[in-house]
């Protein structure tokens, strides 16, 4: 099975956010297709650290091969670190303000068949960070490093449906449980 979720010492990191109040996210412009989308990752400024959510290639080992897919790590950073990953760019500062009540991991349990071959993968596709009734979400796209922000209420209603990417694909069955966990 390929594990594509946060590692326990991330799940530490995240957890310790609850009860702080998320001050601003920062980020690279959106999307020029009109997507709430950005490139790469988003910087979540608290009172006392600087949280980077990264969404970049890794490798990706399903049916044994060798390809790269993006994957979501977490980290600490200083503030000298929280620059765009793309030349020539003003990031965004979106003001805040709100406590974090909660944080929400979205994991797709998936079991893929291909070219006669079977596999299965864990896939971490959205963090969902609640305030209250108020939610900001980050879903992975599943072929290219962006980022969708999705806000409001009822976030997880509003993500894509596990294996939306193999609609198209009659080579490829796709069989996925999704599980919403708390970290």
């Amino acid at each position: 099975m390929v594990n594509f979720c946060i590692s326990d010492e991330e799940k530490r990191i995240l957890r310790e956010l609850l009860g702080k109040k998320l001050l601003k996210v920062r980020h690279d412009p959106l999307d020029k297709f009109g997507r709430e989308a950005v490139y790469g990752s988003v910087e979540l400024f608290f009172e006392d650290q600087i949280i980077l959510v990264g969404y970049d290639y890794a490798p990706f080992p399903m049916f044994g091969g060798d390809d790269d897919r993006p994957k979501f790590f977490i980290k600490q950073i200083e503030e000298s670190e929280a620059v765009s990953a793309l030349e020539d760019t003003v990031q965004v500062n979106v003001l805040f303000g709100k406590v974090v009540s909660g944080i929400i991991l979205v994991e797709d349990y998936a079991e893929v068949e291909w070219d006669d071959k079977k596999d299965e993968a864990r896939i971490l596709v959205s963090l969902i960070f609640q305030f209250g009734e108020d939610e900001i979400g980050f879903q992975g796209d599943p072929t290219i490093p962006l980022i969708e922000i999705i806000k409001g209420i009822g976030v997880s209603e509003k993500l894509l449906k596990p294996g939306f990417e193999f609609d198209d694909d009659p080579e490829t069955r796709f069989k996925a449980q999704r599980f919403y966990i708390g970290v």
